[in-house]
């Protein structure tokens, strides 16, 4: 397990009500949902206000709260509820009044900017501990932090790749108002963490702490530093490969190599670096990596590459730092085998350089498109001032009207009372009217122009490969588990982020849910399911194993980097089957199996199907040889008006 620890607001404006809402309440769109033309990507608003009220909504969504919410009640007063599926633990009066109650003891210590204390412990993937080890868990690392007696909740995630607790927690004490000192707060944590592997043997993690042979928690060794919070950033939200990425794939392995082998020299290191369309400098008391070909991108510390990679490490051995023999010119021409691209994404590492580049730009180009299409956006207009221009304008006709037709003041003045309290109703129904209208714009999402989600959205379910792309890099991004299940083990392997259009297969319909999944179905259960570098198949024998074929089909429009089956015999036997076939049809566009031992029985499959084929070949020309000769031998008769012959058969008409 590890501890992780987001990062504070830097105002010191951290909101208990939105850190205990998003812990606890879980309603953003599901990525399963199926796309719609009619429906609208609307994220739920995290204003404290509107997360406020959303807590008493769900909290209020049942007419029994202690049946359907309340879990159970501990010897300590701790309660555990369930709010939407969501399991939590608190310690404070209701879970409803959970924010209310921190910030009430927090406005007790004035001197504190930000008493909101926000940490995460998180399982690998492949463990699955109990509520009960989870809630542990984390009372364990508040007792670690001094802060067992201070008001807390808790809440367990199951809905992401990796198991995790939220644990939010208020720095103010509820007894005494002293705040609590968060200093070394991750090598504490980092250190609880081990305790409660040792303690509920869970899976070991790397850390600041680890055991050693005698199963003794020591400080660990110092390895590599972790990537800066800006490039682990731009990764995150941008689905971009970051220079430090880019630096770390290219050169650690080599400059690693070089300690080892301790034959490491100032120009064997530059050349590492120039190899890779990088640059070592000297900066100040340190040394940075910089990019030849953008002088504008933002260097790295060496030391982040390399804890080896620092003069105070490096002159005592190689000799006092040199900059490079060529000059930047030479070293762009001769010297450089990559390049750093600062468009490339981070979901498709692994995939050719070709296909990253061609992928960068098509998602660039969908991004032009958006801003092309909201400058083009026009906002429907309800003609608001022409239609009040009209109500006046009426009514001023019935007030000149009364003027010219009525003599008795007295009667006039009562009939312009009259024709006034009309058009101030007609008024107040125009406005009702507009406030119809525009809440219907808003309901049709036309309102203001579609958020980019939105539109790329509706750009998927036209079948834009970009798009789809675009929809899987979120989905990789969140790593939730909210996406189209899995429901066969009849799998094709692809390569990394191996995106095709939404395609059209005869007898298939596609929809297209939010996470890029393409679902094919054929009379109403679904059959295969591309999510770019897996492709599922379900059902794989129905109606003569059209749903295999069908898959193996739609494997000619992707790269072909990867081509594996995976799944039982029957499944694989039959796919290298329709990829036999596949071939021997579509010389142009094959689809070669990755596998060796696949790609030997596609082979033999292959050969098997051109033998059965040249046999038959071979059986139709001596079909078709004896009919004509038979047609030769049969006798002729003629017609007796035009004497035309005939071969009606051995009967005379």
């Amino acid at each position: 397990m590890n501890v992780i620890i987001p990062p504070k607001r830097r105002d010191g404006r951290s909101s208990f009500v939105q850190l205990v809402g998003y812990v606890s309440v879980r309603d953003d769109i599901s990525l399963k949902d199926e796309i719609k033309e009619d429906q609208r990507f609307k994220r739920p608003a995290r204003s404290r206000g509107k997360v406020f009220d959303r807590l008493v909504e769900y909290m209020n969504r049942t007419e029994n709260l202690a049946e359907s919410q309340l879990i159970s009640v501990d010897a300590r007063g701790e309660s555990r509820v369930s709010v939407d599926g969501v399991v939590s633990q608190h310690n404070l009066l209701s879970f409803e009044s959970a924010a209310s109650e921190m910030n009430c003891v927090a406005m007790q210590n004035d001197r504190i900017k930000d008493p909101v204390y926000h940490f995460i412990l998180s399982w690998q993937e492949d463990e699955n501990p109990t509520d009960d080890q989870i809630f542990a868990s984390a009372r364990f690392a508040l007792r670690r932090m001094g802060m067992q007696l201070h008001q807390y909740v808790a809440s367990i995630h199951r809905d992401t790749d990796n198991v995790h607790v939220h644990v939010a927690a208020n720095r103010v004490h509820p007894i005494n108002f002293t705040a609590v000192n968060l200093f070394n707060d991750a090598d504490k944590l980092q250190r609880a963490c081990r305790e409660l592997e040792q303690k509920y043997n869970f899976k070991v993690d790397n850390g600041s702490w680890v055991r050693n042979e005698d199963n003794q928690i020591v400080r660990a060794k110092r390895g590599y530093k972790k990537a800066p919070r800006g490039a682990a950033t731009l990764e995150h939200f941008g689905d971009r490969e970051s220079l430090y990425t880019y630096a770390v794939t290219h050169c650690r392995k080599d400059i690693n190599a070089m300690f080892r082998d301790k034959s490491a020299t100032w120009d064997r290191i530059h050349a590492v670096f120039n190899h890779a369309g990088l640059a070592l400098e000297r900066r100040g008391e340190g040394m940075i990596v910089r990019d030849l070909f953008n002088p504008q991108q933002t260097p790295i510390k060496a030391s982040r590459l390399h804890t080896g990679m620092t003069l105070s490490r490096l002159q005592p051995k190689v000799g006092t730092f040199t900059p490079s023999r060529v000059n930047d010119a030479d070293l762009r021409d001769k010297h450089v085998h990559a390049a750093y691209n600062e468009t490339l994404h981070m979901r498709d590492q692994g995939a050719r350089q070709e296909r990253r580049i061609a992928r960068a730009e098509a998602r660039q180009k969908l991004k032009e498109d958006y801003q092309a299409y909201r400058k083009a956006w026009v906002k429907p207009d309800l003609f608001v001032a022409a239609r009040f221009r009209d109500i006046a304008e009426h009514f001023r006709a019935q007030k000149g009207r009364i003027r010219s037709g009525e003599g008795d003041p007295h009667m006039r003045k009562l009939m312009y009372n009259v024709v006034e309290f009309e058009r101030e109703k007609a008024m107040a129904g125009l406005r009702i009217q507009l406030k119809a209208e525009r809440e219907q714009l808003r309901e049709e999402g036309k309102s203001r122009p579609m958020p980019y989600r939105v539109w790329t959205e509706q750009e998927a379910l036209k079948g834009r490969q970009a798009a789809v792309s675009q929809l899987r890099g979120w989905a990789y991004r969140e790593g939730r588990k909210n996406r189209v299940p899995f429901e066969s083990n009849n799998i094709i392997y692809c390569a990394p982020a191996d995106d095709t259009s939404v395609l059209k297969a005869d007898g298939f319909t596609v929809r297209v849910h939010r996470d890029g999944s393409a679902v094919y179905s054929q009379k109403g259960r679904d059959a295969i399911i591309d999510r770019g570098d897996i492709v599922e198949v379900r059902h794989p024998h129905d109606y003569g194993s059209i749903n295999t074929v069908v898959a193996v089909d739609m494997m000619s429009w992707k790269s072909g980097e990867r081509v594996e089956f995976d799944g039982n015999g029957l499944f694989v036997a039959s796919a290298i089957g329709a990829v036999a076939r596949h071939n021997m049809v579509h010389r142009d566009n094959m689809v070669i199996p990755t596998e060796q031992d696949q790609l030997e029985r596609a082979r033999q499959e292959a050969k098997t199907l051109k033998a059965h084929q040249a046999d038959y070949d071979a059986h139709e020309a001596r079909a078709q040889a004896r009919y004509e000769q038979r047609l030769s031998e049969a006798p002729r008769y003629y017609d007796e008006d035009d004497h035309t012959p005939n071969n009606r058969g051995t009967f005379k008409p």
